[in-house]
C-alpha cells in the first residue's frame, strides 16, 4: 500500500486560515490521551477569512478540518466505520459562518512507529534540549520523511509515533478525496521516491 503526508493546500487561492479550536487544550488532539475526551460540539477560530476549503488545518496545531463532502467520501473505510473505529468525526461551529456546509474536526487516535529510519533523514531532540526538553528521543524536523509500510497493519488514516504532527493516509484516502474533487488537499508521498521535508 503506498502512503502519503497529507496537509493543506497552502497556495489555495484566496484561502480562509482557520486558529484554534476554542476552549480547549488543542495539544490534547494530537496525543493518545485524547480518546479520554468526552465526544461533543467544537468552536473554532477563523483567524484569516477566505475561500472556506473542503481540507484545511489549524494554523498551529495542524488538526485537520473536513467539510461534509470530505467527511462523506471516506465513508467505507474500517477506520472511519465501527466496529473498528478510530478516526473521530466531532461537529465543529466555525466562527464567521454561517456557512454552506456543515463542517468537523477529524480526530485521529492510531500511532504507528513506522519510520523508516535507515532511508529518512531526521534530527531528534536530545536531552536538555534548550527548548523542548520534555521532547527528548522525538524526531524534532525531517530532510527527507520515508514510513516504512510494513509497520502501518494495512490502516489508512493514522499518525506518527514521536511525531505527531505528521498525518498519514493511504492511496485509498487519496483517490476518495480526488474523485470527491475535495479541495484544499496536498499529499506528498512518503515512500522514498521524493525528499519530503518537514
Amino acid at each position: 500500500m503506498r502512503y502519503y503526508l497529507l496537509n493543506d493546500d497552502k497556495l489555495f487561492p484566496d484561502r480562509w486560515f482557520l486558529g484554534a479550536i476554542e476552549h480547549a487544550d488543542n495539544w490534547r488532539f494530537l496525543k493518545p490521551e485524547m480518546q479520554d475526551m468526552e465526544p461533543g460540539r467544537y468552536t473554532l477560530h477563523l483567524q484569516r477569512e477566505g475561500t472556506p476549503m473542503d481540507y484545511t488545518q489549524t494554523l498551529l496545531y495542524g488538526l485537520p478540518v473536513l467539510s461534509e463532502k470530505a467527511r462523506n467520501s471516506l465513508r467505507g473505510i474500517s477506520e472511519v466505520d465501527e466496529p473498528f473505529k478510530n478516526v473521530v468525526m466531532e461537529p465543529v461551529d466555525i466562527n464567521g459562518g454561517p456557512w454552506a456546509t456543515l463542517y468537523y474536526l477529524m480526530i485521529v487516535e492510531t500511532r504507528f512507529d513506522c519510520v523508516d529510519e535507515v532511508r529518512s533523514e531526521f534530527r531528534k531532540f536530545e536531552e536538555n534540549d534548550p527548548v523542548r526538553p520534555d521532547k527528548a528521543g522525538e524526531y524534532a524536523i525531517f530532510t527527507n520523511f520515508v514510513i516504512d509500510p510494513d509497520k502501518t497493519e494495512g490502516r489508512h488514516i493514522f499518525r506518527v509515533s514521536t511525531y505527531q504532527s505528521a498525518l498519514i493516509v493511504s492511496e485509498e484516502v487519496k483517490r476518495r478525496f480526488e474523485e470527491a474533487q475535495v479541495s484544499g488537499c496536498n499529499f506528498i508521498s512518503v515512500m522514498g521516491d521524493r525528499e519530503v521535508v518537514v
